[in-house]
């Protein structure tokens, strides 16, 4: 009996399907029609659900050109380098993703495209403006969270329901458009506003003097 390839066997025992959809970049299938199909949560998160509607209408008018040369190219097979393109997120603020994606193909057919879009950092300016819009209790939050603590871990140091405490992080989170708590701490700490965490030294002999 002949065997199968690792790569296949894998992909029949993988669900790859539930590691797209729980991607932390936002991820998308549009049809042949140019219009949406399918997005992830991460994508509804930041721009919004769009299932049905044409792509081009969340590019921001000035890269809608250069949208739809690259969804051109894919829907006749051609490949495509990564490119940065300007989308608007729910509320018609621009976002710049990096993109890269590639025809998707039914029995050797091309049926649509799938993509991944990975959000572009800010410039320091622009998130450090978006820093300063913090209440006094998400600043804590922020810096409960670089100590390793836990939804409940804060709600308990702060004196409130976890359900508050977990409030309090959505907002940070939202305020700073940051996907993850982690990524909202490194934001903090490349900006100066969080002091890095340092281990306390070993107890295994005495400190190093001074100089050395």
């Amino acid at each position: 009996m002949k065997t199968q390839p690792p790569e296949l066997s894998l992909s029949k025992t993988l669900d790859l399907p539930g590691a797209i959809e729980d991607l932390a970049a936002p991820a998308y299938v549009i049809d042949r029609d140019g219009c949406f199909r399918w997005v992830n949560d991460a994508y509804i998160d930041m721009l919004g659900d769009r299932r049905g509607q044409p792509f081009v209408d969340g590019v921001a008018p000035e890269h809608r050109a250069l949208a739809r040369t690259n969804f051109a190219r894919k829907v006749v097979g051609k490949t495509t380098r990564i490119f940065d393109l300007r989308v608007l997120d729910h509320e018609g603020n621009s976002v710049t993703l990096r993109i890269t994606s590639s025809p998707l193909r039914r029995d050797g057919k091309v049926v649509g495209v799938f993509g991944i879009g990975v959000p572009i950092e800010r410039s320091s300016s622009q998130a450090l403006e978006l820093f300063d819009e913090l209440t006094p209790r998400q600043r804590e939050v922020l810096r409960l969270l670089s100590e390793g603590l836990e939804t409940q871990d804060i709600a308990e140091r702060l004196g409130i329901a976890d359900e508050t405490a977990r409030n309090h992080i959505r907002a940070l989170l939202r305020t700073t458009g940051a996907h993850s708590r982690l990524e909202a701490v490194v934001m903090g700490m490349r900006l100066g506003l969080l002091e890095p965490q340092i281990a306390p030294p070993d107890d295994d002999g005495p400190a190093p003097a001074a100089g050395e």
